[in-house]
């Protein structure tokens, strides 16, 4: 687990799920872009993502998903699974990656509005022991789980490697990190915009939607911070922060819908999204261009050699 925590401390990747032009899965598409992503540099993906609409996605579909992406792995890939929904079904697909070939999961937090800290932990401590062969990364965006519950989950499931933290206040995930105690990987799940603040209260890697588009930005970002030198790491932050911004609007009500415009105006996928999710206004399409128009340079094609 140790060596997981390591392959771990770095860009994550959250693939979309592009559709074809009848609203179905385009698989073979899902597979391509996976491939450009670890051809580029990118070494760690989480298909069933927040990016990749996993809570959009039937449970066929969010299986066939995940096997889409482990088509693309290559030796030094790591393959973290989305799972969540009730608790048998969280399980049951947590199974289902294991025998897929994933190395962890990462566990949706509950989608239930009634959340109760010791309930986060028996939840995520059942699903941790029906795959005690995997590394565990739970999701966590709320501020109702402090340390001491994340801590009492690292004692009951010794598979739980990490977090992907994403309540967006530095101040409280330091907080939460010092009470928590040592032995865990935090990953900022608030992706570039937040890595920066987080690594300097502990945090070791960062999830992205954004290397869908541009791999090289979200890696230069990752070195910069590695290296300790702000001034670089600062200079890629104000690069990619306009679009960003775009993704964070609204409550992230556009968090994929920006991502999936930009890969359609460069010719990597379609620009629909499923419901609750909506395509962008002409308005908004024009936003995201004048977003990505100074690193269109930067955003490599989908075949590669």
């Amino acid at each position: 687990m140790s060596s997981l925590a390591d392959r771990l401390a770095t860009v994550i990747g959250i693939p979309v799920v592009p559709y074809d032009a009848g609203g179905a899965v385009d698989h073979g598409l899902v597979t391509a872009l996976a491939r450009r992503l670890v051809a580029h540099g990118v070494r760690v993906l989480t298909p069933n993502g927040n990016t990749g609409e996993f809570y959009a996605l039937t449970p066929a579909e969010r299986r066939a998903v995940l096997t889409s992406v482990c088509a693309a792995r290559e030796p030094g890939t790591t393959i973290v699974a989305g799972v969540g929904f009730d608790l048998g079904t969280a399980a049951e697909d947590a199974r289902f990656a294991r025998d897929a070939g994933a190395d962890a999961i990462m566990v949706h937090q509950p989608a239930l509005p009634y959340l109760a800290a010791a309930g986060w932990v028996e939840y995520n401590a059942a699903v941790a022991a029906a795959v005690p062969e995997l590394g565990v990364l739970p999701y966590l965006s709320t501020t109702a789980v402090r340390g001491q519950h994340i801590a009492e989950l690292a004692r009951r499931a010794p598979n739980v490697v990490g977090l992907k933290y994403s309540v967006p206040d530095p101040v409280v995930f330091a907080t939460t990190a010092a009470e928590a105690g040592d032995g865990l990987l935090w990953i900022a799940g608030l992706a570039e915009s937040y890595a920066p603040a987080y690594w300097q209260a502990g945090a070791r890697g960062f999830t992205s939607g954004l290397v869908n588009l541009a791999p090289a930005l979200s890696l230069a970002l990752l070195d910069a911070l590695r290296r300790d030198d702000r001034e670089a790491a600062t200079a890629v932050w104000r690069r990619i922060r306009p679009f960003e911004e775009l993704r964070a609007r609204d409550r992230s009500a556009g968090n994929v819908s920006v991502v999936k415009e930009a890969m359609h105006q460069r010719g990597l996928c379609r620009r629909e999204v499923r419901p609750p999710s909506h395509v962008l206004s002409e308005t908004g399409a024009r936003e995201v261009s004048d977003a990505i128009s100074p690193w269109l340079g930067e955003i490599p094609a989908l075949t590669v050699a």
